[in-house]
């Protein structure tokens, strides 16, 4: 989920399925601009409307691109 519009930098959030399948050693983002890697820091599971409080930017473009088009296709179908 795009948490606000801000075009090629926006902030995309993940909800508690994705984030268990992100690999330990990616690096998160929160919406207030905290950075915190996955397995190695301890990240905040709290969730409004099923979402985190985490997440990535330009996903398409990320090293991980692949595994969020799978999360994108499993939200259209």
């Amino acid at each position: 989920m795009k948490w606000k519009n801000e075009g090629e930098n926006s902030l995309f959030l993940f909800n508690l399925d994705e984030f268990e399948k992100l690999p330990d050693g990616i690096e998160l983002e929160s919406i207030v601009g905290d950075k915190k890697i996955k397995g190695k820091d301890e990240i905040d599971m709290d969730t409004r409307a099923g979402y985190i409080a985490w997440g990535i930017r330009s996903p398409e473009t990320h090293k991980h691109a692949d595994l969020f088009l799978i999360f994108l296709l499993r939200k259209n179908y």
